[in-house]
């Protein structure tokens, strides 16, 4: 529930980003890689190590 809640958060916060900055570069970057950041919250585990 808590990487749910990150997502939701980092996704919110991406969209405010785009938002409020929309003819800025870099807070268009900023919130894509917040948007990733959010997603790479969610991506399964894995036990086995390499």
């Amino acid at each position: 529930m808590k990487r749910f809640a990150g997502l939701c958060l980092a996704a919110w916060s991406a969209a405010a980003l785009l938002y409020f900055g929309r003819h800025s570069a870099a807070l268009i970057v900023l919130s894509g890689v917040l948007a990733l950041a959010g997603f790479d919250l969610v991506r399964p585990e894995s036990d086995h190590h390499s």
